[in-house]
């Protein structure tokens, strides 16, 4: 008689087990893929840009989902604050360029990177901003020398904050809004 409510007991448990398993990675994935998708790869300018042109502007991309308010809100938000990256100081490329960031932008040696660094210190896809609802975020992509902020190495994402000090490589920029 006890070994048939036993029996019943450890299938109520295993379902419920699963069930639980399978809520916590539907949440997971959701919260991953709000806000966080990747900046999309966009073509570099050609190279017979004029050399007074000091200002360049990534591809857009898909505007991401934004929780809440769909991505109007986002991008009227962005038109306004214009953020871009100021080049502060570097050996590779023109100081006091400027970046617009309106979709984000990825940063490295590659030539598919929207912001491109022919430094021996940059990884080939070393950094990437991106738009999270209203802030902007740096992320390194696992960069060997690292990504720093105000001369803090950077772990993971951070919410870049207007002023702050971008460093990577040998490339010191600025972000402005």
């Amino acid at each position: 008689m006890l070994e048939p409510v036993l029996f019943g007991f450890k299938i109520l448990f295993l379902v419920l087990l699963y069930l639980f398993i399978f809520i916590i990675v539907r949440r997971l994935a959701r919260d991953l893929s709000h806000g966080a998708e990747p900046a999309a790869l966009s073509a570099k300018p050609s190279a017979a840009e004029p050399p007074h042109q000091r200002s360049r502007t990534p591809k857009p991309a898909a505007a991401p989902a934004v929780a809440g308010g769909g991505t109007r809100e986002f991008e009227d938000m962005v038109t306004r604050l214009k953020p871009r990256l100021v080049v502060q100081h570097s050996k590779v490329i023109e100081n006091g360029l400027i970046f617009k960031l309106k979709d984000g932008a990825t940063i490295g040696r590659s030539a598919a990177s929207d912001i491109v660094l022919p430094d021996e210190f940059v990884s080939q896809t070393h950094a990437r901003l991106f738009p999270r609802k209203q802030f902007f975020i740096l992320e390194d992509l696992g960069s060997l020398n690292g990504t720093f902020v105000d001369g803090r190495r950077l772990e993971g994402e951070h919410q870049i904050k207007p002023g702050q000090e971008v460093i990577i490589g040998d490339t010191v920029f600025r972000y402005e809004e």
